[in-house]
Parts: structure tokens; sequence; C-alpha cells
């Protein structure tokens, strides 16, 4: 008999899961820290869902509405969109994807019984005589997007979502498909800004938001793509060979010839291609400048590198990929072992 369900069928790696669930759960969990101590106190929104969230609920109080929370509020806004966004992309991203929206409303509860609030913002009482209010405000902004973008690069690394733009982004590709996700990040952080100014009445605690978010999504990105930085140059250069030995020799790093033609002047010309690390980039122009001082070099920036020199092949995966397969590899040695076994039994 034929089903009629809209969702994907998909085989579920129950370990894989549980593996991601823990970084997904202690990444809502260090970003509903950011959330609570740091930005909720002091009204400065995050941006994304949990700012409008925030918004609703403190606009709401002002007319003496207090029945529903801020971390429901973000399950409200969150929940049709998840629904459309578990039919679109399967159970496999949709437990990721429950677990992250669920936990951080959860954890931001739970944070706001706990103590922790009142345990650091002590302290931060007594330092303030010394900073003054507005650098305390710059204080907890940086705080709190530091925080956020650690818990949310966390949650990205375990291939989970918070939900929020990431799945606004699903439906409205659906019938926008030229609009990215980039985009509605920034159309909704926007607009999450010009509603805390207009909530707040204040056109400074906007620019606090901003510093938050500015931090929050440098530091995500950190943890997503690393932090080892490296530059890839390509040299012009009519004396290749000279240029290749001393790269050799000095940095010791490969480098590869790549054949290419002016378009200008139709002539065939080599171009060098070679990445290096950032504490070596002064010394790589300076190669090239001493042997060929009419050398064209430019450069772009490179997130990962992986092979001889760079990542090993075998490393590539994170620690959370790592413990997945040292997971897959116990799995296959049981197996092993039980058809040996059985093999045995049967001689």
């Amino acid at each position: 008999m034929k089903s009629n369900s809209n969702f994907k069928i998909e085989k579920i790696n129950i370990k894989n899961i549980i593996i991601d669930s823990f970084f997904i759960l202690l990444g809502t969990f260090v970003m509903a820290l950011g959330f609570k101590i740091f930005l909720t106190p002091h009204d400065i929104v995050p941006g994304g869902f949990m700012g409008i969230a925030k918004i609703i609920h403190d606009l709401l109080t002002r007319v003496n509405f207090y029945a529903i929370d801020i971390s429901v509020w973000y399950i409200i806004l969150n929940i049709f969109l998840y629904v459309y966004a578990l039919k679109k992309l399967g159970l496999n991203f949709g437990i990721r994807a429950g677990v992250g929206i669920f936990s951080y409303s959860l954890f931001v509860k739970i944070i706001e019984i706990l103590p922790f609030d009142d345990i650091i913002n002590n302290q931060f009482v007594v330092e303030e005589s010394a900073l003054g209010s507005v650098g305390m405000f710059i204080i907890y902004s940086i705080y709190g997007g530091v925080l956020m973008g650690i818990g949310l690069g966390l949650v990205f690394r375990a291939n989970g979502s918070t939900g929020g733009c990431d799945l606004l982004a699903i439906i409205i590709n659906k019938f926008m498909p030229d609009v990215t996700t980039g985009q509605i990040v920034i159309f909704v952080d926007g607009i999450v800004i010009i509603l805390s100014a207009i909530a707040y009445s204040s056109l400074i605690l906007p620019l606090f938001a901003l510093i938050t978010i500015f931090i929050c999504g440098k530091v995500s990105d950190m943890f997503v793509d690393g932090v080892k930085a490296l530059r890839a140059y390509y040299i012009i250069t009519d004396k290749k060979e000279e240029v290749a030995q001393e790269i050799f020799n000095t940095l010791h790093r490969g480098v590869t010839d790549i054949k290419c033609q002016g378009m200008y002047t139709h002539n065939d010309r080599d171009m060098l291609l070679v990445i290096v690390r950032r504490v070596q980039i002064m010394k790589l122009k300076s190669i090239v400048r001493n042997i060929d001082e009419n050398a064209f070099m430019f450069s772009s920036i490179v997130k990962e590198a992986y092979g001889n020199g760079f990542l090993k092949n075998q490393k590539i995966e994170s620690f959370i990929a790592r413990l997945k397969d040292k997971s897959s590899r116990k799995n296959k040695s049981a197996k092993v072992n039980e058809k040996q076994q059985g093999e045995t039994n049967n001689e």
C-alpha cells in the first residue's frame, strides 16, 4: 500500500544522533548562558528569533500579560517552520534541529531559575564603578556575543540547528530560490534591531546589539572554519624555476605550476600556486620581490587545506566525526566477531 506521508524516509544512525545531540545540547547551553546572563538583563537583543521572542515578551509585559515566557515564544515562532522543514529535509535533520530548538528554549528557562545570573552579575556590579555604565554594556555585548558564537559553532559542527533563520531560509528558498540564507539572516537581524529601538525607546541599545550579532557571527564562523589562517598565492613570473626553488628551500612548501595565457599578448605564461601560513606571508613576498621584481602576484584566503604539510587526510574529520567513526568501527568489529563465531559453531 502506498504511503501518503510527505516525510522523507531515511536510515537513522542512533549512535551518531546521540553524539551530535550531546554537542548540540552543550552548544545550546552555552548560548543560553550568554543570552540570559549578559544580554537579557540589559535589553540587548541577540538578533534572530530569540531576539524577536524577547521583544514580544517585553512588550506584552507592559500590558500585564505574563502568561507566555520568552522560551515559550521562541518555540511558538519556530514550531510551524520546524514542521515544514522536517517534511522537506527529513528525520535526520529533524531530530538534530528539534534537539537544538527545544534544548535552547529549555536552557534559557533553567538558567533563569538557577542563580547563575545573580552570581556573575554581582561581580560585574563591583567592577562597574571602574568602567562606567557604557563600558559595562560593551562588556555585556562582547561576552554575550562570544558565548552565543561558541554555542552556535558547536551546534553547527554537530550538523544541528537552533531554528529561526535556518528554517525560514528553507521555506523562502522554496518560493524564491535566489534568496540566500545570509540575506535572510541580515534581513531578520535588521528587523530585530529596528524593533528593539522601538520597543526600548533607545538608539543606544541597538548599537550594543550590533556588537553582539557581529561577534557571534565571527566566533561561530571560527568554530566552523577553524582559526588557522592560510593564504593561496598565485605568482606569474618569468623566473619560475628560481622562485619555486627558493620557496622549496626557505619555506618548505610545495609549488604548483599552472599553464596560462595572457589574453592581450596571447603569449603562454606560467603561474605558480603556493599555499602558506600567515607567518610565512612576508617571507614569500620577499622571495618573489628579490628574484623577480616584475612578477605579478595576488592572493586569496584559504579556510582549510588538507594533505602534505597541512591537515593530514586521516585527521580531516572533526572530533565529533572521529567519535562517530570509532563507534562505527566497534559495531563492525562486533559483527565480524559474531559472524566468525557463528561459522566456528557451524563447523
